[in-house]
């Protein structure tokens, strides 16, 4: 019998259904803690991950035949040395786009109507402030990025009389068009928008990408919002940003330490929204991203190609 080890705290969490899928087709779930985690990779067939990072050293000498990420982004995983090993990765993409797009709508709100500071003055100084926010008809959204997720933020501000704009260098202008959005240059998007909004993975040429040339173009009235990965904004210049009134505000889902460092200077930015990297935590993104993670395991063992394999040389090997 081939056995799955699980590396995902939600996997399961919502429905038992994931784990009884792969037993049916004839699979152990193996669950393993921190101090146990490595040698236990080392025995199992397939690996379905969500945040552990996953090294060379880790699947070499592996008897691991495919990985499958619990979510999209795989800049925790060596694609390199798995592709090296002839081991596909998988990816599920679109499971959490509607969670994630609500989570950039619900922090778009709340910057342009300070609900948080609002909220701690009410409730946690028993004060009753004049707060005065701004409408977001005929604001401007600019996405970093015009992916799954990207496109479905752009539906909802668009529906909300939002101005969308775009850059994505990977996708074509006409494609960006079609949705109601503006292409647009990567400079002029920070220069233009009212929020703007994250939107792409983290590798080499993305590390730091939204540092000081950015947040200066930015208005002082705009807002920067990452829901993507942590990595991608320095995180130096936004807390010197934001004390320094650079931009309006800022929310941020994601971290380029997680959990972040208590001592980060963002911690002390009072125009600063946190939450801890719960974009695709719904129960309805969880199951869809359980589910096609368990479905390209078996699909890989029992002879077809599973959906969305990032790494597609590997399968060659």
């Amino acid at each position: 019998m081939r056995t799955v080890l699980i590396a995902t705290r939600t996997f399961g969490k919502y429905s038992q259904e994931p784990v009884d899928f792969l037993e049916r087709h004839g699979f152990t779930v193996i669950r393993a803690g921190k101090e146990d985690f490595y040698t236990t990779l080392k025995e199992v067939d397939a690996l379905i991950v969500g945040i552990p990072k996953i090294t060379r050293n880790m699947l070499q000498g592996s008897r691991v035949k495919i990985i499958a990420k619990h979510g999209v982004g795989v800049d925790n995983i060596d694609v390199k040395a798995a592709t090296e090993f002839g081991i596909p990765v998988t990816i599920t993409y679109g499971a959490n786009s509607s969670a994630v797009a609500e989570l950039v709508i619900a922090f778009i709100f709340a910057l342009s109507r300070r609900l948080i500071s609002t909220h701690k003055e009410v409730f946690e100084k028993k004060s009753w402030p004049n707060i005065t926010g701004i409408e977001l008809q005929n604001k401007v959204l600019g996405l970093l990025g015009f992916g799954a997720i990207a496109r479905e933020v752009s539906k909802r501000a668009c529906c909300l009389g939002m101005k969308v704009i775009a850059h994505d260098p990977y996708v074509e202008d006409e494609v960006i068009r079609k949705s109601s959005v503006e292409p647009v240059e990567f400079i002029e998007l920070f220069k233009t928008a009212d929020f703007v909004s994250i939107h792409i993975p983290l590798n080499s040429g993305t590390k730091n990408l939204v540092g000081e040339r950015e947040l200066n173009s930015m208005k002082e009235s705009a807002f920067l919002i990452n829901t993507s990965r942590g990595g991608i904004v320095d995180e130096i210049v936004l807390g010197h940003a934001l004390k320094e009134h650079w931009i309006a505000g800022a929310a941020v889902d994601v971290f380029e330490e997680e959990p972040p460092n208590s001592c980060s200077s963002l911690f002390e930015c009072e125009n600063l929204i946190t939450t801890s990297h719960i974009g695709a935590h719904t129960v309805e993104a969880v199951y869809r991203m359980n589910m096609m993670a368990a479905q390209a395991v078996v699909d890989f063992f029992e002879g077809r190609e599973p959906f969305l394999v990032v790494n597609k040389e590997a399968l060659l090997k």
